[in-house]
Protein backbone atom coordinates (compact mmCIF):
# COMPACT_ATOMS: atom_id res chain seq x y z
CA UNK A 1 0.00 0.00 0.00
CA UNK A 2 1.56 3.32 -0.97
CA UNK A 3 0.70 7.09 -0.06
CA UNK A 4 2.36 9.63 -1.35
CA UNK A 5 3.98 12.73 0.31
CA UNK A 6 3.75 16.24 -1.89
CA UNK A 7 6.06 18.96 -0.06
CA UNK A 8 4.87 22.33 -0.81
CA UNK A 9 5.45 25.95 0.84
CA UNK A 10 2.71 25.67 3.21
CA UNK A 11 3.57 22.13 4.38
CA UNK A 12 3.06 18.61 3.50
CA UNK A 13 -0.10 17.05 1.37
CA UNK A 14 -0.22 13.77 2.20
CA UNK A 15 -2.28 11.49 -1.01
CA UNK A 16 -4.14 8.67 0.55
CA UNK A 17 -3.79 8.12 4.53
CA UNK A 18 -3.16 4.19 4.43
CA UNK A 19 -4.81 1.38 6.91
CA UNK A 20 -5.96 2.21 10.75
CA UNK A 21 -2.33 0.85 11.65
CA UNK A 22 0.94 2.76 13.11
CA UNK A 23 2.98 2.29 9.73
CA UNK A 24 2.15 5.70 8.30
CA UNK A 25 3.53 7.43 11.09
CA UNK A 26 6.83 5.49 11.29
CA UNK A 27 7.28 6.37 7.24
CA UNK A 28 6.23 9.71 7.83
CA UNK A 29 9.15 9.89 10.87
CA UNK A 30 11.83 8.01 8.29
CA UNK A 31 10.98 11.44 5.86
CA UNK A 32 11.55 13.97 8.71
CA UNK A 33 8.18 14.47 8.70
CA UNK A 34 5.25 14.85 12.04
CA UNK A 35 2.17 14.49 11.96
CA UNK A 36 1.25 18.07 12.64
CA UNK A 37 3.39 18.89 9.16
CA UNK A 38 0.67 17.64 7.40
CA UNK A 39 -1.66 20.34 6.39
CA UNK A 40 -4.09 18.60 3.54
CA UNK A 41 -4.99 15.20 2.67
CA UNK A 42 -6.31 14.18 -0.49
CA UNK A 43 -7.73 10.76 -0.59
CA UNK A 44 -7.85 8.95 -4.10
CA UNK A 45 -10.96 7.34 -2.50
CA UNK A 46 -12.63 6.19 0.74
CA UNK A 47 -11.65 2.06 0.88
CA UNK A 48 -10.60 1.66 4.53
CA UNK A 49 -6.84 0.73 3.05
CA UNK A 50 -7.03 4.77 1.92
CA UNK A 51 -8.46 6.43 4.46
CA UNK A 52 -8.14 4.30 7.35
CA UNK A 53 -4.74 6.17 8.55
CA UNK A 54 -6.90 9.51 8.64
CA UNK A 55 -8.00 9.06 12.45
CA UNK A 56 -4.42 8.03 13.31
CA UNK A 57 -2.95 10.53 12.27
CA UNK A 58 -5.36 13.57 13.79
CA UNK A 59 -4.88 12.14 16.61
CA UNK A 60 -0.91 12.69 16.61
CA UNK A 61 -1.19 15.97 16.05
CA UNK A 62 -2.29 17.09 12.72
CA UNK A 63 -5.35 19.38 12.07
CA UNK A 64 -5.51 18.98 8.30
CA UNK A 65 -8.23 19.64 5.67
CA UNK A 66 -9.10 16.07 4.14
CA UNK A 67 -10.87 16.28 0.48
CA UNK A 68 -12.23 12.94 -1.47
CA UNK A 69 -13.83 12.48 -4.47
CA UNK A 70 -17.93 13.62 -4.29
CA UNK A 71 -18.92 10.32 -4.56
CA UNK A 72 -16.85 8.50 -1.63
CA UNK A 73 -17.72 11.68 0.35
CA UNK A 74 -20.55 10.09 2.42
CA UNK A 75 -18.94 7.07 3.16
CA UNK A 76 -15.68 9.29 4.70
CA UNK A 77 -18.02 11.38 6.26
CA UNK A 78 -19.30 7.83 8.14
CA UNK A 79 -22.75 8.74 6.76
CA UNK A 80 -23.16 5.64 4.24
CA UNK A 81 -21.61 2.23 4.48
CA UNK A 82 -18.38 1.24 2.21
CA UNK A 83 -19.80 0.52 -1.68
CA UNK A 84 -21.02 -3.06 -2.59
CA UNK A 85 -18.38 -4.82 -4.80
CA UNK A 86 -19.84 -5.21 -8.67
CA UNK A 87 -22.56 -8.13 -8.30
CA UNK A 88 -22.71 -8.46 -12.08
CA UNK A 89 -18.62 -10.67 -10.91
CA UNK A 90 -19.10 -13.98 -8.94
CA UNK A 91 -16.78 -13.08 -7.18
CA UNK A 92 -18.07 -9.53 -6.37
CA UNK A 93 -21.13 -11.22 -5.43
CA UNK A 94 -19.80 -13.43 -2.73
CA UNK A 95 -17.54 -10.71 -1.51
CA UNK A 96 -20.69 -8.59 -0.81
CA UNK A 97 -21.93 -11.94 1.51
CA UNK A 98 -18.80 -11.91 3.40
CA UNK A 99 -17.42 -9.80 6.27
CA UNK A 100 -14.36 -7.66 5.68
CA UNK A 101 -11.00 -8.85 6.87
CA UNK A 102 -9.76 -7.97 10.17
CA UNK A 103 -8.47 -4.82 10.00
CA UNK A 104 -9.35 -4.04 6.91
CA UNK A 105 -12.81 -2.37 7.54
CA UNK A 106 -11.92 -0.23 10.25
CA UNK A 107 -12.71 3.41 9.19
CA UNK A 108 -13.63 6.05 11.45
CA UNK A 109 -15.40 9.08 10.29
CA UNK A 110 -14.24 12.36 9.32
CA UNK A 111 -17.01 15.10 9.04
CA UNK A 112 -15.20 17.37 7.85
CA UNK A 113 -14.27 15.73 4.90
CA UNK A 114 -15.02 18.24 1.99
CA UNK A 115 -15.58 17.11 -2.19
CA UNK A 116 -13.90 17.10 -5.17
CA UNK A 117 -14.52 17.04 -8.51
CA UNK A 118 -13.80 16.41 -11.92
CA UNK A 119 -11.54 19.60 -13.04
CA UNK A 120 -10.75 21.23 -9.71
CA UNK A 121 -7.46 22.41 -10.09
CA UNK A 122 -5.25 22.43 -6.61
CA UNK A 123 -2.41 25.30 -6.08
CA UNK A 124 0.32 22.75 -5.33
CA UNK A 125 3.91 21.60 -6.22
CA UNK A 126 3.27 23.45 -9.76
CA UNK A 127 0.22 22.53 -9.91
CA UNK A 128 -2.84 19.07 -9.70
CA UNK A 129 -5.66 18.46 -11.40
CA UNK A 130 -8.30 16.73 -10.29
CA UNK A 131 -9.45 13.50 -12.68
CA UNK A 132 -12.62 11.64 -11.73
CA UNK A 133 -12.20 7.95 -12.16
CA UNK A 134 -15.03 6.20 -10.72
CA UNK A 135 -15.53 2.09 -11.15
CA UNK A 136 -12.87 1.11 -8.44
CA UNK A 137 -15.30 3.24 -5.86
CA UNK A 138 -18.17 5.11 -6.75
CA UNK A 139 -15.98 8.49 -6.38
CA UNK A 140 -12.27 7.52 -6.81
CA UNK A 141 -10.31 10.25 -8.20
CA UNK A 142 -6.46 10.37 -9.94
CA UNK A 143 -4.53 13.25 -9.67
CA UNK A 144 -2.71 14.81 -12.30
CA UNK A 145 1.17 16.65 -12.03
CA UNK A 146 1.54 17.76 -15.48
CA UNK A 147 4.43 20.02 -14.53
CA UNK A 148 5.74 16.72 -13.13
CA UNK A 149 4.59 14.12 -16.07
CA UNK A 150 3.16 12.74 -13.59
CA UNK A 151 -0.59 10.76 -12.41
CA UNK A 152 -1.21 8.87 -9.25
CA UNK A 153 -3.97 6.78 -10.20
CA UNK A 154 -5.11 5.22 -6.48
CA UNK A 155 -6.70 1.47 -7.58
CA UNK A 156 -7.63 2.23 -10.80
CA UNK A 157 -4.79 -0.28 -11.96
CA UNK A 158 -2.65 -3.10 -9.43
CA UNK A 159 0.81 -3.56 -10.15
CA UNK A 160 1.65 -6.30 -8.34
CA UNK A 161 3.44 -9.16 -10.60
CA UNK A 162 1.94 -7.81 -13.31
CA UNK A 163 -0.32 -4.78 -14.55
CA UNK A 164 -3.83 -4.90 -14.91
CA UNK A 165 -6.84 -3.31 -13.91
CA UNK A 166 -8.45 -3.12 -10.58
CA UNK A 167 -9.74 -6.94 -9.59
CA UNK A 168 -13.53 -7.01 -10.52
CA UNK A 169 -14.14 -8.16 -7.14
CA UNK A 170 -13.20 -5.38 -5.65
CA UNK A 171 -14.80 -2.29 -7.98
CA UNK A 172 -18.08 -1.25 -7.50
CA UNK A 173 -18.73 -0.88 -11.17
CA UNK A 174 -15.94 -3.08 -13.15
CA UNK A 175 -17.17 -1.31 -17.00
CA UNK A 176 -16.51 2.00 -15.43
CA UNK A 177 -13.21 1.19 -14.38
CA UNK A 178 -12.03 -0.05 -17.49
CA UNK A 179 -13.05 3.84 -18.83
CA UNK A 180 -11.11 5.08 -16.11
CA UNK A 181 -8.10 3.13 -17.12
CA UNK A 182 -8.92 4.83 -20.63
CA UNK A 183 -9.32 8.44 -19.24
CA UNK A 184 -5.60 8.05 -17.04
CA UNK A 185 -4.08 6.51 -20.96
CA UNK A 186 -5.28 10.30 -22.55
CA UNK A 187 -3.86 11.70 -20.20
CA UNK A 188 -0.50 10.25 -21.40
CA UNK A 189 1.71 10.46 -18.27
CA UNK A 190 5.60 9.49 -17.85
CA UNK A 191 5.17 8.09 -14.85
CA UNK A 192 1.60 6.70 -13.39
CA UNK A 193 2.04 5.94 -9.32
CA UNK A 194 -0.29 3.50 -8.03
CA UNK A 195 -1.29 2.51 -4.35
CA UNK A 196 -0.68 -1.29 -4.95
CA UNK A 197 2.59 -1.98 -6.58
CA UNK A 198 5.24 -0.49 -8.42
CA UNK A 199 4.98 3.01 -10.51
CA UNK A 200 4.61 2.23 -14.26
CA UNK A 201 6.86 4.28 -16.79
CA UNK A 202 7.25 3.47 -20.40
CA UNK A 203 4.44 3.84 -23.06
CA UNK A 204 1.67 4.38 -20.20
CA UNK A 205 -0.51 5.78 -22.23
CA UNK A 206 -0.18 2.52 -25.01
CA UNK A 207 0.16 0.37 -22.24
CA UNK A 208 -2.82 1.28 -20.72
CA UNK A 209 -4.97 1.43 -23.60
CA UNK A 210 -4.14 -2.23 -24.62
CA UNK A 211 -4.88 -3.32 -21.01
CA UNK A 212 -8.62 -1.84 -21.07
CA UNK A 213 -9.39 -3.57 -24.54
CA UNK A 214 -8.32 -6.71 -23.87
CA UNK A 215 -10.20 -6.68 -20.35
CA UNK A 216 -13.75 -4.91 -22.33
Amino acid sequence: MNCWVLQGDDGVTLVDAGLAAPGLERALRRLGIAPRDVVRVLLTHGHPDHAGGLARLRRAGTDSEVRVGAADLATVQGEAPQPDSDPSTRLGRLFNRLPPPPGFGELEPTPDATALTEGDELDLVGGVRVVETPGHSPGHVAFHLPAHDLVIGGDALFNVFSLRPAPGFLCSDVPANLRAVATIADLAPGTLALAHGSAVTGDVAGRLRELASQAG
